[in-house]
């Protein structure tokens, strides 16, 4: 079985609707599309979390770089 969620990588244009399995959980999505899961911020349906969270089937997903500097 698997989930599809759509994902939104702040600073791209597209979303893209992506498939996963039905256990997954943010930090499988990172590994999936290749961040560095210490250098963004995920937000579900609007909500800060943790990499650990699982994702759910119909989930929004935002990926928000870090920015540094000064």
């Amino acid at each position: 079985m698997s989930i599809e969620i759509v994902v939104r990588e702040i600073g791209r244009r597209q979303k893209r609707e992506i498939r996963l399995s039905r256990r997954a959980a943010v930090v499988d999505l990172l590994k999936q599309l290749g961040q560095n899961r210490e250098m963004v911020v995920v937000r579900i349906n609007g909500k800060i979390v943790a990499e650990e969270e699982h994702l759910k089937d119909g989930d929004v997903v935002e990926i928000i770089p870090i920015v540094t500097g000064g």
